[in-house]
């Protein structure tokens, strides 16, 4: 298993933030060209649930996966390709310890599978280049988000 997680904090309270991240319809203005480019259920207008389909287009593809948790601390999804690549995403919203009033907003996937490897730290892995290029679509995604949450986008 290979995981990857970036966080970030944000001058918002967990149940602000967490209602803007869930405003999926509004990741195109935000977060233009980034790399969560469009998150949708597959059933419109229906708020997520454990079980519910969710369709997601990254920065280079695009997968169905299955929503596995929707609270009010975080919001997680597990999409694979069985046996061969598997990835379980968690975004999570916490009181921030550092920000008075605001969010320690992190975001964690554990890959597994046959190819999972390319998410490491090996040679090859690094020479593929997926892990650096997740992090650094997160990082630019949670930059975005921060600044939506603040007022400033």
């Amino acid at each position: 298993m290979y995981v990857l997680d970036k966080s970030i904090e944000i001058s918002a309270s967990p149940t602000e933030v967490r209602e803007k991240f869930l405003d999926f319809s509004q990741l195109p203005n935000y977060h233009p060209n980034g790399f969560f480019r469009s998150i949708k259920p597959t059933i419109p207008d229906k708020p997520f649930e454990a079980g519910d389909k969710v369709d997601i287009v990254f920065e280079f593809g695009g997968s169905t996966a299955t929503c596995l948790a929707n609270s009010p601390t975080e919001f997680r999804w597990i999409g694979s390709v069985p046996l061969i690549f598997s990835g379980e995403h968690t975004f999570r919203f916490t009181p921030s310890t550092t920000t008075p009033g605001g969010t320690t907003f992190y975001q964690e996937e554990k890959f597994t599978g046959a190819l999972s490897f390319m998410m490491g730290d090996s040679f090859v892995a690094r020479q593929i280049g997926f892990q650096a290029k997740t992090k650094n679509g997160w990082e630019r995604y949670n930059q975005d988000l921060k600044a939506w949450c603040e007022g400033s986008k």
